[in-house]
């Protein structure tokens, strides 16, 4: 709490509140019972209002479970997807997740070597990496977008600024370029903070900002994230 030390090592979460819920979720609960988790989201998910036509597409892209609440029920029609857990929000609200793929490269060559015939539509958020839409275009898989959220800025709250100022060791995940660029312009010196990040564009995001402790996951998934934190965590002294 604001006011009080900290001196168990802290797990500092900055995604929008309900992604940091479903991730801290998906870890050991004997590993977060021995350390302070400080939830501060740094984007808010807002919708963008735009209107989601799909009467001229018969599939559509989603690269974040984010965008799938937003958008109309898929009455059984195909989604491609980037990540399982984008999937399988697909599959919840009723679409058909034709596959998962890793990343943003993943899919484009996945679609561009099985070349659906119809127009597909990138249902995403309004800041997004990796042109998905555009390079499809180019390869003769007629994209279109529609961004059906935003993604504010938010600031640190008192707690986790308390955190970071304190003497004890701060494990930071990471899950964006834009995450991780807001969080170095907010905080620009931390002792004792270790940062996992899911890709190396999140590292550069950091720009001169970024601390010598850093771990990138092994691939840009949930999975390998979770797996990092899990495995940071257990090397601490959890006394």
């Amino acid at each position: 709490m604001p006011g009080h030390p900290m001196t168990n090592p802290i797990l500092l979460i900055t995604r929008p509140k309900r992604s940091a819920e479903r991730f801290i979720a998906r870890l050991d609960p004997v590993l977060l019972t021995k350390v302070d988790v400080v939830l501060s989201p740094l984007l808010e998910i807002v919708p963008t209002q735009n209107p989601v036509n799909l009467d001229a597409a018969t599939a559509v892209i989603f690269t974040s479970a984010n965008a799938v609440s937003f958008c109309p029920q898929g009455q059984g029609r195909i989604a491609y997807c980037v990540g399982e857990q984008t999937a399988e929000a697909a599959n919840a609200h009723g679409w058909r997740s034709a596959f998962a793929a890793r990343d943003a490269d993943d899919l484009v060559a996945r679609l561009t070597a099985d070349a659906p015939r119809s127009r597909l539509v990138h249902l995403a958020g309004k800041h997004r990496r990796g042109e998905i839409a555009a390079r499809l275009t180019a390869n003769g898989v007629q994209t279109d977008v529609v961004e059906v959220y935003d993604q504010a800025l938010l600031s640190l709250t008192v707690e986790a600024q308390s955190a970071l100022a304190s003497e004890a060791r701060v494990l930071l995940p990471l899950f964006s370029p834009r995450t991780a660029g807001h969080f170095a312009a907010e905080f620009q010196s931390v002792q004792n903070l270790q940062i996992v990040a899911i890709s190396a564009a999140v590292v550069k995001a950091l720009g001169e900002n970024a601390p010598e402790d850093v771990i990138i996951a092994q691939a840009p998934t949930g999975k390998d994230m979770v797996q990092c934190i899990e495995k940071q965590l257990r090397t601490y002294s959890l006394a």
